[in-house]
């Protein structure tokens, strides 16, 4: 089995949800950080802490040059998971995944690893009684999950790329806004149900960043790795598990499709106005109706070691309890 020392890594998106996390976990491991910034106004959750930051973008081929060279790892989680179109997803999650892939093999010395974080999405949902492994024939069914894959694909062709691939289901926890609105709701005692029946797997942010990095110290270069909690969640037990996060009866109400599909077109018109495209939009109906979003997690068990720790109870209370804290809700 390969095993990689990760002493120095550069990571892109750390200014992110996601990213800020993992920028906490390979700091508390002793780990030199290096993040790719691209505004310095996002800097809250990297203030103070021992990192070098490295101005630019996915565009920015010399800074990324800068940021590989020499390290051990480099973790690119940078992307969008709201766009105005099908190019903009591209652009940003193919292009610009392409260039830092180069702009790595082109450092001096180049890394040993290139973890690539895509998504559950780039393979699309299954059935309600199915558990999707790695080999599943991917059927995105977003341009987001679209151009997941499609990095995915072409990252897998570069020569010489060691390239590990992770992908994660829904993903919530300390510092996410995305899935907040949720939350939101249910302190006020009641949420949507898009799908009763629809199984999903979930992962709490902590568990992932402990994922990503097992999976850059043991994955097998070319293989993709889902990383998620081992729990199945019926979309029908979400008020229950919400209920007892937030300290109160939540009860769920079903959203008609046509109300779904309403909302979703006003929140890209606003999108549109505003500028801001919200994560929620046409697309994502599809994601949000459909019947199974279950990993089959032996892959990852077997080459990485990794289980994840925290089950949708423990991590929704663990959750509310930060956005109480920092007064989010």
């Amino acid at each position: 089995m390969p095993f990689r020392e990760i002493r120095s890594c550069f990571v892109t998106g750390g200014t992110g949800f996601i990213g800020s996390h993992l920028v906490d976990h390979l700091l508390s491991g002793g780990c030199e950080v290096r993040c790719l910034v691209r505004d310095r106004r996002r800097l809250r959750w990297l203030q103070g802490k021992p990192v070098t930051l490295l101005e630019g973008d996915l565009g920015s081929t010399g800074i990324l040059r800068e940021g590989a060279s020499g390290v051990d790892a480099v973790f690119h989680l940078a992307g969008v998971v709201a766009a105005r179109s099908r190019e903009e997803y591209f652009s940003v999650n193919v292009k610009g995944s392409l260039g830092v892939a180069k702009a790595s093999l082109e450092a001096s010395p180049p890394p040993g690893l290139f973890l690539f974080m895509s998504s559950l999405a780039a393979i699309g949902p299954g059935r309600t009684d199915e558990s999707m492994d790695e080999t599943r024939e991917p059927r995105p069914v977003t341009d987001y999950g679209r151009s997941k894959l499609e990095a995915e694909r072409q990252l897998g062709v570069i020569r010489d790329l060691p390239l590990v691939v992770a992908r994660p289901p829904a993903v919530y926890g300390p510092r996410d806004r995305e899935i907040l609105p949720l939350f939101r709701l249910a302190g006020r005692g009641f949420v949507p149900i898009f799908n009763p029946e629809a199984r999903l797997s979930l992962i709490h942010v902590e568990d992932l960043v402990k994922g990503l990095v097992a999976a850059g110290a043991g994955g097998k270069t070319g293989e993709a790795y889902f990383l998620a909690h081992p729990e199945t969640v019926v979309a029908a037990r979400l008020p229950e598990l919400l209920g007892h996060a937030v300290g109160r009866k939540v009860r769920g109400f079903r959203v008609p499709g046509a109300m779904l599909k309403a909302s979703a077109a006003a929140s890209e018109t606003w999108g549109i106005l505003t500028g801001r495209m919200p994560v929620f939009n046409r697309g994502k109906v599809k994601e949000l109706t459909a019947s199974g979003w279950v990993c089959d997690l032996e892959r990852s068990e077997k080459d990485l070691g990794f289980t994840a720790g925290i089950d949708a109870m423990e991590g929704f209370r663990r959750t509310v309890l930060w956005y109480r804290e920092q007064g989010w809700m």
